[in-house]
């Protein structure tokens, strides 16, 4: 198959859309790739069997919908968060608070009702969209590139990390996470892209680029996942236990959304001591998903081949 991809500009791009089509790319697929910032380029999505749109819902990727489906070409639509339930304390609610990220979640919904295959992260958050019209839906989570790991790093004391991006102030505003280590003897060393300004023995690492991140994870003795029960979490994905276990760390966190029934009663994922790295590289990286991926998309091509819809049109504005 020839595979085109448009994403929107964000981290969960590599997640949600890049790993997918790398792993096509391995399988022997061509894919087109977009131009920087995962804009649409009909010039380069003509003549493929399949396009992947991660999340974006402008007027041009409406553009794009409509003139791929008018040509036979199947649209498989990606979405991994509901905006219409950011909390306050995240930077992202000035933009999608209210009014404004129901309409955010509706136009992603009339994108996915408009696709041939609407992809998500998780159980919940599929079944949103279900009831919002979108019926042809698959749930697949994220999964690790090939070779996420990296060796430990020498340090002294015991270390708690946790990778926080600026989405958990609304976690440290509800779980005394702080409270919890300031009386230990444990040096809190934290990758985030936003200070969370936790107090006591804590100390702000600043932005951590992904291909660094294996590195950072290392250093830690005991990762924390801490996840608030507010709607915006219960749709989350579990990638960050991956990514701690990958890079042979025990792990602690809440048991919401993604995370239960990981086995929270025992402080992380049942797996020996001596294979935290193998069970993680051959079960949790994107090559386990890669072949349902590729279903998806051969999918979309059987229902775009026979399909007598009309072409999607109209945008709501934001």
């Amino acid at each position: 198959m020839r595979l085109g991809a448009v994403h929107d500009h964000c981290q969960n791009a590599l997640y949600r859309a890049i790993l997918p089509l790398r792993a096509m790319q391995q399988r022997g697929h061509d894919v087109v790739w977009p131009p920087p910032m995962g804009v649409p380029d009909l010039d380069r999505l003509r003549g493929c069997d399949v396009v992947h749109i991660y999340r974006r819902v402008d007027a041009d990727v409406w553009k794009a919908v409509s003139d791929l489906t008018r040509r036979g070409t199947a649209i498989v639509y990606d979405n991994d968060d509901d905006y219409s339930t950011i909390p306050p304390e995240s930077p992202m609610y000035k933009h999608y608070s209210g009014s404004t990220g129901r309409r955010a979640f509706e136009n992603t919904a009339r994108i996915a009702r408009a696709a041939h295959v609407f992809t998500t992260t998780t159980d919940a958050l599929a079944e949103r969209y279900r009831r919002f019209g979108v019926e042809s839906v698959e749930v697949i989570g994220n999964y690790l590139p090939p070779g996420f790991a990296a060796r430990v790093s020498p340090h002294d004391g015991i270390v708690v990390g946790w990778v926080a991006g600026a989405e958990h102030r609304a976690d440290v505003a509800r779980i005394p996470i702080g409270d919890g280590c300031s009386g230990s003897r444990s040096d809190i060393r934290m990758c985030s892209s936003t200070d969370l300004g936790l107090k006591g023995r804590y100390r702000y690492r600043g932005v951590v680029p992904y291909d660094a991140l294996p590195h950072h994870i290392s250093g830690f003795d005991i990762a924390v996942a801490p996840l608030s029960d507010i709607p915006f979490n219960r749709v989350r994905s579990d990638v960050k236990l991956k990514e701690y276990a990958a890079c042979g760390v025990p792990w602690l966190a809440s048991p919401i959304g993604p995370h239960a029934g990981h086995g929270e009663a025992h402080g992380g994922l049942l797996v020996p001591d001596d294979g935290w790295f193998e069970a993680l590289d051959q079960q949790q990286t994107i090559a386990a998903a890669a072949e349902r991926w590729e279903g998806v998309y051969r999918r979309a091509v059987e229902l775009a081949s026979s399909d007598a819809r009309q072409p999607a049109g109209g945008v709501v504005a934001l």
